[in-house]
């Protein structure tokens, strides 16, 4: 290899944060810039998989500690509609409404105090 094809190699690991021991010089140009797309390949084939692990324990942990806003998400979305409701039951009547405002209004209470 050239020293033309030398930097070549070394940019594209500077591009994609590989070290420059990867380089090898007893290969071609080409016989290195595909190594190194393979690596790039992998790399970012395991970050998007440990990215979506993590999206998703994220997204457990979020409607975990969050359950009125999930609900709130879901009811607008229209992913709450079932059959199995049945009547309401009049002695523990709940509005999300008054929940929210009341708890609104406790916030300001201690706010203002």
């Amino acid at each position: 290899m050239n020293n033309l094809e030398l930097a070549t190699l070394k940019r594209y690991c500077d591009k994609y944060g590989l070290d420059y021991q990867e380089i090898d010089n007893s290969l071609t140009f080409w016989e290195n810039k595909k190594h190194l797309r393979a690596l790039v390949k992998m790399l970012t084939r395991t970050l998007d998989v440990f990215e979506i692990e993590r999206m998703a324990e994220l997204q457990k942990q979020y409607i975990k500690e969050h359950p009125i806003a999930h609900y709130l998400a879901c009811q607008m979305a229209g992913e709450t509609t079932t059959t199995d409701i049945g009547p309401p039951v009049e002695e523990f009547k709940f509005s999300l409404r008054e929940y929210a405002n009341g708890r609104n209004n406790q916030a300001l209470q201690k706010v203002s105090a």
